[in-house]
């Protein structure tokens, strides 16, 4: 079943290729099967429209692709089903060197590509390093890490332990 997401651009037929269906995420999770590295923490599968198509000697790969993954708030540390998406937009090439000007993946023929691997990369392209779990999140207290989210701190922390504390009382003129 796996072997629809293996194409051979030599053997692409003349009308093209498309797909419009989740693709499991066993398969992005499996770490034994593709050359990039396994996705981990989905929450399901893919979903993935896209075409491969040839037009002037370039195979041109587009789509979107979206789904959902468990990351941590970079605000108050919760875990939080991040809604993920991204487009697909690739060119290849077959055995020859690119033209000057072109911006495409040169492939030695038949021209094998794993499709789930593309996926995979491009779900990494577009990872985003600080996600939140809403934008009203109020993260955790300097002080004693009380998640401000479920409640108001209590930790009894003054500001005047805080090293520019002493500015406070600096009276500028306005």
């Amino acid at each position: 079943m796996q072997g629809r997401w293996h194409v051979t651009l030599r053997g692409l037929p003349s009308a093209g290729r498309s797909w419009d269906e989740p693709v499991p995420k066993q398969w992005l999770e499996d770490r034994d099967r593709g050359k990039v590295d396994a996705l981990s923490g989905l929450v399901s599968d893919v979903s993935w429209q896209g075409s491969l198509c040839l037009n002037g000697g370039i195979y041109r790969l587009q789509g979107d692709w979206q789904g959902r993954m468990m990351r941590e708030c970079s605000r108050c540390n919760a875990m939080f089903e991040w809604h993920m998406q991204g487009r697909n937009e690739r060119d290849y090439r077959l055995g020859a060197d690119a033209d000057d000007g072109e911006d495409c993946e040169i492939l030695p023929a038949p021209g094998a590509i794993d499709l789930i691997d593309v996926l995979r990369e491009d779900i990494w392209l577009a990872w985003q390093a600080d996600v939140l779990c809403s934008e009203s999140c109020k993260g955790l207290c300097p002080y004693c890490g009380c998640d401000l989210n479920r409640g108001a701190c209590d930790c009894g922390k003054k500001n005047s332990d805080h090293p520019f504390a002493a500015l406070a009382a600096l009276k500028l003129d306005a």
